[in-house]
């Protein structure tokens, strides 16, 4: 008993202790940054700025906005409309209100057009009601300004003609009638990053949409110039890059011109950048296997063209099948399932190369661990028959799913 009696003792002493210890590194944290602070002259109006307007202050620059069109009024109202989606209606119900917007964004002033093209941004964050309406009154000038040669301008407008047309069928219908779809396919061929990322961010959400206008759009040259940017893009911006060839590539006739522009060499470099990162970009390694999945199993001769980079491909298997994500390990299991039941089949040669690439002794261990670490996680997926080499093909040509959020708000911040 007195044992115990000691024990509890010095575990209330411990405790107390290092109570003790965190309310005086509290103490001493809370001093460091009263003295940081107390160095920031401008620390309350930025905060202020910062803060999101209620709902009486929001009204208020509303109205402000029809009598003096300021930089700060324009910025205030984007930050309320990308907190608040009830600000929306609000701003839409304000008379005038939109009008002296699409004033800022037509006029002469180049920040005040682009504070106005950010407005808008977190503005078509709405209901299709409210979209519609959004691009009846500024549909027209948006495409004006992606038709220019003013990257600061088209970056914002092509996010905004995005938002406008995720999940919002009559909103697309009304861009194609003002010459929205053109212009997304031309922005593909800008030699600004952040406008690319843009553009197929605007062109994922419309051809989800309206996806019996991907045909359309593929004559229009969507295939070469999304493949250009995935060759050329910036790390980091090339997510709605991927996940627009990958709904391009769940149309079986579009997989053969995807393979014809070389999307697989392009997949394969920007993967094997991705792997050599420190952080894996996940979002867009998923897009890029799942479009060379799906380009093996539909495209004739596109299994043998992965086969002929077999180099690279057990390289970037031997890292994705080791890599901590699940769903990736899993999808890219299917690929190699993939690449080798198609190549098998195709033709005599397909065979042989298939057989003199060894994939088994060098992709053995590796597919033995990712199958191991999916049994063991005790997930849903149904077992993978990796190595088949049958005359069947699998079917991924039906993935399709919305890939990413739908309303994102770039300028909200």
């Amino acid at each position: 008993m007195e044992y115990e009696e000691k024990e509890e003792v010095v575990g209330s002493v411990g405790s107390i202790r290092q109570r003790a210890r965190d309310d005086h590194q509290a103490f001493r944290v809370m001093k460091r940054s009263m003295a940081r602070d107390g160095h920031r002259s401008r620390l309350q109006e930025v905060v202020k700025t910062l803060k999101a307007p209620s709902s009486q202050e929001f009204s208020m620059l509303c109205s402000a906005l029809k009598k003096h069109k300021k930089v700060e009024t324009l910025q205030r109202l984007r930050l309320g409309l990308g907190s608040n989606q009830d600000y929306i209606t609000t701003f839409l119900k304000c008379h005038g209100a939109l009008y002296s917007l699409i004033g800022c964004l037509t006029g002469v002033n180049e920040v005040l057009q682009q504070e106005a093209a950010c407005v808008l941004v977190n503005l078509s964050l709405g209901t299709e009601k409210q979209c519609r309406e959004v691009c009846q009154r500024a549909g027209t000038y948006l495409v004006l300004h992606m038709s220019s040669q003013n990257p600061n301008m088209q970056d914002p407008c092509a996010w905004c003609v995005g938002n406008l047309c995720g999940g919002h069928v009559s909103v697309c219908t009304l861009l194609l009638s003002q010459g929205g779809e053109e212009a997304m396919v031309k922005l593909l061929q800008s030699h600004s990053p952040h406008v690319l990322q843009s553009a197929a961010y605007a062109l994922l959400h419309y051809l989800t949409t309206v996806p019996h206008r991907i045909e359309a759009t593929v004559e229009g040259g969507t295939v070469s110039g999304l493949v250009g940017a995935l060759s050329h893009g910036e790390e980091g911006r090339m997510a709605e890059v991927g996940w627009c060839l990958f709904l391009l590539s769940t149309h079986t006739p579009v997989c053969s011109l995807l393979t014809n522009h070389n999307v697989i060499g392009a997949a394969f470099t920007t993967l094997e950048k991705l792997i050599n990162e420190q952080n894996l970009d996940v979002v867009t390694a998923t897009s890029l296997v799942r479009v060379l999945m799906n380009c093996a199993a539909a495209a004739p001769g596109a299994a043998v063209q992965i086969c002929y980079r077999s180099e690279q491909l057990v390289r970037i298997v031997k890292a994705l099948l080791y890599c901590p994500y699940s769903h990736l390990r899993t999808e890219t299991l299917h690929l190699l399932a993939s690449v080798i039941n198609a190549a098998s089949s195709e033709s005599e040669t397909g065979r042989c190369l298939v057989a003199d690439l060894s994939l088994r002794p060098r992709l053995e261990s590796a597919v033995k661990s990712a199958l191991a670490a999916t049994f063991t996680q005790h997930t849903t997926h149904t077992p993978i028959q990796l190595i088949q080499f049958s005359s069947s093909q699998p079917d991924f040509t039906a993935m399709e799913q919305e890939p990413v959020e739908k309303h994102y708000q770039k300028c909200s911040s």
